[in-house]
């Protein structure tokens, strides 16, 4: 099983992912937060959350995410990479500094 967990979810309105982002940032249920613009079909523009949690929150996160507007589709996948790890890019030998 997995250690940490990703977790993403769209939601309508920017203050709207903003509140949410803080609610979870304060209840310390992810370790890490990104918020993007994505396209939505109603609206125009959604606010995409992908969140990483450890697996021990992961139902207690989708929780608040339900119990505080998330209504869309939360979707959630192991993070089997090493998340501490050195990005490829800065682990590849190159010819110069």
């Amino acid at each position: 099983m997995a250690e940490f967990i990703e977790v993403r979810t769209t939601i309508e309105g920017h203050e709207q992912a903003a509140a949410l982002a803080h609610g979870i940032l304060l209840a310390g249920l992810a370790t890490s937060i990104d918020i993007a613009e994505v396209p939505s079909m109603e609206t125009g523009i959604s606010w995409q959350i992908t969140l990483i949690t450890p697996q021990t929150q992961a139902a207690a996160l989708a929780a608040h995410i339900r119990a505080n507007g998330g209504h869309g589709p939360i979707d959630s996948q192991p993070v089997l990479h090493d998340i501490d790890a050195r990005p490829d890019w800065l682990a590849e030998e190159t010819d110069h500094p």
